[in-house]
C-alpha cells in the first residue's frame, strides 16, 4: 500500500486554494502564536559580518555572542545577538557549516521583543533530520490542545533562514521556554511563578523565580522529582498519590510521557528522565510540564514497550495503578483523537510540498534518498507505530467518532457538502470557536487542517 497517497488525498489545487486563502489572512497578522504555524514556511534573514559569523559557526563553547541584524520577509531589521546552540554541528561538501542558533532579541535594545519573544531556538535537527524532529513538536502541539490537558505545550515550525545573502537551508524554530512563554500564555504571575530546566537526570535548574524553591518542589523532595534528600523519602503508596494529584497536573504529565513514549524518544522524561521543563505556581495552579530537545524523536531509539520502565518517572509513576490506567486512557484518547493515521497522514500531505523544495535545495538536510521516500518512510513510520501502540494499551476501547463532534456538519442539515466546507473556512479565519462539530482530527483546534480532513471527506461522500 502507498501510505502517501489514497482517499485521504484529494485534488491538490484544491486543498493548496483552502490553505492559502485561510493563511494569507492568519498570517498577515504575525502575531504569537500565529509565527510558529507548521503550514507556513517562513523565510527569516540574518546578517552578520563575515569574521562573527565563523566565530560562531566554529565556537564550541556555545557562549559568544555577536551581533546581527534580523528580520522576517518583508519586516525592518532589528538589532539582536546571536549565539551558537549545543549541539552537532552539520557540514555540506560546500564547506558550509550548518548549526543550531539562539537568538536573543532584547541583548542591545532593552525591552524589544519579536512578535512576543524575546528569544528564539533555530534548530539545525542533527540527531535525526529535520522533518522528524519538527514532526515531534507537530505531535506535542495537538497533544497538548486535547481537552483536559489546559495549556499549549510548546510551538515550532519549519523555517528557510538566509545568512548574509545565503540560503542556510531549513531549520526548525522553537519557542524559547523562559518567562514570555508563560507569560504568552497567561499563567505568570509576578513573584509567584517558578520555571525549572531538567537537562540531566535529578538536576532542576531553576531559570525564572526565586531565590527560593517553589513550595511544590519542596514538598516534593522525593524522587524522580527531586534527587532524594536526607530525610525525605517517598510516601506510601496513597499519601503518595495524593500529593501527586495536589501538586502536578497529572494529564499533563502523563500526556508528555505518553507523546515521548510514542516518538520512541531515547531521551526524554519516560525513556531517560530528563530534557523536559517544568512550571510551579504560588497560586492553585498544579505544576506544568513542557518538553524540551526532540532531535532523537523517530529515531527508534527508546523502548517499543509504552510501559516498560526505562526512567524513574516511567517506573515509579507506572508503578501506581491510578496513573497507569490514566497513562493508558491518555494514550487511547490520543490514538483515537490527534495521532489517528488519518489526522497525521492529512497534514503530512498538506506538509510535503510546503518543504520539499526548501528541503532538497538544503545541503544539509541529513536525509538519505529522496524527499518523497524519507515522507513516505515517515509515514509507514507512523502507521506501523500506533498499530503496535493500539496493541498494547491495556484495556483498549476501539475508536469511534462522536455523532456531533468531527462530523463536520457545520449547518446541521445531515448533508456534507461545500456549504459546510465554507462555515468551517468562516470559522477557522474568525479565530475559531469551541464548537466541535467541525474538529475533524479531534485535536481540540480549529484549523485548516480541519477544514482538509471536510473536503476529503466531501469528495469522498462521506455522510
Amino acid at each position: 500500500m502507498n501510505l502517501k497517497r489514497g482517499n485521504n488525498l484529494i485534488n491538490t489545487t484544491l486543498i493548496m486554494g483552502i490553505i492559502l486563502f485561510g493563511l494569507s489572512v492568519k498570517v498577515n497578522a504575525q502575531e504569537w502564536p500565529e509565527i510558529f504555524n507548521p503550514l507556513v514556511l517562513r523565510t527569516l534573514y540574518l546578517e552578520i559580518s563575515p569574521g562573527d559569523w565563523s566565530i560562531v559557526q566554529n565556537d564550541e563553547t556555545f557562549d559568544v555572542e555577536v551581533p546581527a541584524l534580523f528580520w522576517m520577509e518583508e519586516d525592518s531589521p532589528i538589532q539582536i545577538s546571536v549565539r551558537r546552540k549545543s549541539g552537532d554541528p552539520l557540514n555540506s561538501g560546500s564547506g558550509f557549516t550548518k548549526v543550531s542558533l539562539k537568538l536573543d532579541i532584547n541583548e542591545f535594545v532593552t525591552g524589544q521583543e519579536w512578535y512576543g519573544l524575546k528569544k528564539l531556538s533555530l534548530e539545525n535537527g542533527d540527531d535525526q533530520d529535520v522533518i522528524s524532529e519538527g514532526l515531534g513538536w507537530y505531535l506535542h502541539r495537538v497533544a497538548s490542545g486535547s481537552e483536559g490537558y489546559e495549556y499549549n505545550s510548546g510551538l515550532a515550525s519549519w523555517i528557510r533562514l538566509i545568512i548574509n545573502d545565503v540560503d542556510t537551508g531549513v531549520y526548525l524554530s522553537v519557542e524559547q521556554r523562559d518567562k514570555k512563554f508563560l507569560e504568552n500564555r497567561g499563567i505568570y504571575l509576578d513573584g509567584e511563578t517558578w520555571l525549572y530546566k531538567v537537562s540531566d537526570i535529578g538536576n532542576s535548574d531553576l531559570k525564572v523565580g526565586g531565590p527560593e524553591n517553589s513550595l511544590t518542589y519542596d514538598v516534593l523532595c522525593y524522587q524522580p522529582f527531586q534527587e532524594q534528600n536526607e530525610g525525605c523519602t517517598t510516601p506510601p503508596n496513597e499519601i503518595f498519590t495524593e500529593e501527586l494529584n495536589e501538586y502536578i497536573n497529572m494529564r499533563g504529565l502523563l500526556t508528555l510521557g505518553a507523546i515521548t513514549t510514542f516518538t520512541s524518544n531515547p531521551d526524554a522524561i519516560f525513556s531517560h528522565g530528563k530534557n523536559f521543563y517544568y512550571a510551579d505556581f504560588l497560586s492553585d495552579m498544579k505544576r506544568l510540564y513542557f518538553p524540551w530537545d526532540l532531535d532523537s524523536d523517530m529515531g527508534g531509539g527508546g523502548s517499543d514497550n509504552i510501559y516498560q520502565s526505562t526512567s524513574e518517572y516511567s517506573s515509579i509513576l507506572l508503578e501506581v495503578p491510578e496513573f497507569r490506567s490514566f497513562y493508558s486512557q491518555i494514550m487511547n484518547e490520543l490514538i483515537c483523537g490527534p495521532l489517528s493515521q488519518e489526522n497525521l497522514f492529512t497534514f503530512m500531505d498538506v506538509l510535503e510540498p510546503i518543504l520539499s523544495e526548501s528541503i532538497y535545495n538544503d545541503q544539509n538536510n541529513q536525509i538519505e534518498g529522496s524527499i518523497d521516500e524519507h515522507f513516505d518512510n515517515r509515514r509507514q513510520w507512523l502507521s506501523d507505530r500506533i498499530e503496535s501502540v493500539k496493541s498494547q494499551i491495556e484495556g483498549y476501547i476501539e475508536c469511534e467518532m462522536n455523532n456531533d463532534c468531527g462530523s463536520g456538519d457545520m449547518n446541521t442539515d445531515s448533508v456534507l457538502n461545500v456549504l459546510d466546507i465554507v462555515n468551517l473556512v468562516n470559522v477557522v479565519l474568525s479565530g475559531g470557536s469551541d464548537e466541535c462539530i467541525g474538529d475533524m482530527n479531534g485535536d481540540g483546534i480549529l484549523n485548516v487542517l480541519d477544514v482538509v480532513a471536510l473536503v476529503n471527506a466531501v469528495l469522498n461522500g462521506n455522510e
